[in-house]
Formats: structure tokens, sequence, C-alpha cells
């Protein structure tokens, strides 16, 4: 089984999301939070199991819009980021 790990930079994308979404609607910033987060966890099991993306990293989309970008570093699985599916991705991931 791999480890997870998150990156700060992932950890705050995931904290605006759901600061965003509970302007709107509190529980379901929870509850998005809290599937996005089992997301991640899941690729303890299935690390490989997102798309290939660009540089040697991978894409998983589950709880849309949003995607995890992630890489695969032996048995660690390292989440570098969260964003909703209409944001450009930042060019240094």
């Amino acid at each position: 089984m791999a480890e997870v790990v998150w990156l700060n930079q992932a950890i705050e994308q995931l904290d605006q999301i759901a600061s965003y979404i509970a302007l709107f609607d509190p529980a379901a910033a929870g509850r998005i939070s809290t599937r996005l987060v089992e997301l991640g966890q899941s690729l303890e099991t299935f690390p490989n199991r997102g798309r290939p993306a660009s540089n040697g990293t991978r894409e998983l989309v589950s709880v849309r819009p949003y995607i995890l970008r992630y890489e695969v570093q032996g048995d660690t699985v390292i989440i570098l980021s969260v964003r909703h599916a209409a944001r450009l991705w930042d060019s240094d991931i």
C-alpha cells in the first residue's frame, strides 16, 4: 500500500475551495471537502488509476468538477494540487 502525502499547496487549494462553497452552502462545502480527501486517500490502494498528465504526473477526477493532480514516487503518492476543471493549470506544475 502506498503512502499519500498532500503538499501544502494542495491543502491550501482544498481550503480555498471549501471556503468558497461555504459562502453559498456550508453543508455542501463539508461534503465536497470530505469526498476530495477520501479520493486522495484512495490512491493508497490504486496509485496509478488516474489518467496520465504532463511531466509524469497523473490526474484523478471523481468528485466533479474537481481534479486532483498527483505523482507517484515509488511507494509514495504526492498530491500536488486540487483545482476546478474550468481553471487553467499553473505553469509550475
